[in-house]
């Protein structure tokens, strides 16, 4: 095996990882793969319940009152506000 190459175990933890993350999101969970976003625009915010499922909520709302709205990933990785369509910040962004 050559420097630059991936030992086999290691890309096939990697694969299940990659399908563990795609499970949780198709259940609604939140896969912890990115910050939480927010949009500074309309106030829109996603939050995690106890129970590890991603919502959305208005700011001044408490936690558990889904709104049932999702940021959308656009072509180039960003995301988009579902609720009115400005570019989303994500908490662990330094530059939002």
């Amino acid at each position: 095996m050559a420097d630059h190459e991936i030992p086999p175990e290691l890309a096939a933890l990697a694969r299940r990882i990659q399908s563990l993350r795609e499970e949780a999101r198709a259940l609604g969970l939140f896969a912890e793969d990115r910050g939480l976003l927010s949009c500074p625009a309309c106030g829109l915010q996603e939050d995690v319940t106890i129970g590890g499922r991603l919502i959305t909520c208005d700011g001044n709302v408490a936690a558990g009152d889904d709104l049932g709205l999702r940021f959308v990933e656009s072509p180039v990785g960003t995301f988009v506000c579902p609720r009115c369509g400005s570019a989303a910040c994500r908490e662990d962004d330094p530059e939002a």
